[in-house]
């Protein structure tokens, strides 16, 4: 595995990913919907974690996807855990505890990991 490789794309994907949820949380007809918010995301990182996956993958490296899932993984927790939590939860009133767990955020987590791993058996194994 690229390790510098995997640990870019996985900041890439947070950023997208970003964007997506700024613009669910702030977008006039999408930021009160609440619980559908999360739904939305649900769908919307499905390609969007096909893109990082496929991004690594465009170098014909064959590394288990479920291993890079979990580095992008890890990559983009720690980025929440850097920017996205200090800079928009904890002002609000939030808590690290808060966004990890009480967020969705374990569940999504496994989808980041599922998504990449299905991705390489499907494509690349």
């Amino acid at each position: 595995m690229k390790l510098f490789r995997a640990i870019s794309i996985g900041a890439l994907v947070w950023l997208i990913i970003f964007i997506e949820w700024t613009i669910l949380a702030m977008a006039p007809i999408l930021k009160d919907l609440g619980f559908w918010q999360y739904v939305i995301h649900f769908f919307l990182l499905i390609p969007i974690v096909c893109f990082g996956t496929a991004l690594y993958y465009k170098k014909n490296d064959k590394t288990n996807g479920f291993l890079l899932g979990l580095v992008m993984m890890v990559t983009a927790a720690a980025l929440d855990a850097l920017i996205t939590v200090p800079l928009l939860v904890i002002p609000e009133g939030g808590t690290h505890m808060d966004f990890f767990f009480l967020a969705h955020g374990i569940f999504f987590s496994g989808q980041y990991i599922a998504i990449s791993g299905i991705y390489w058996l499907k494509r690349i194994k």
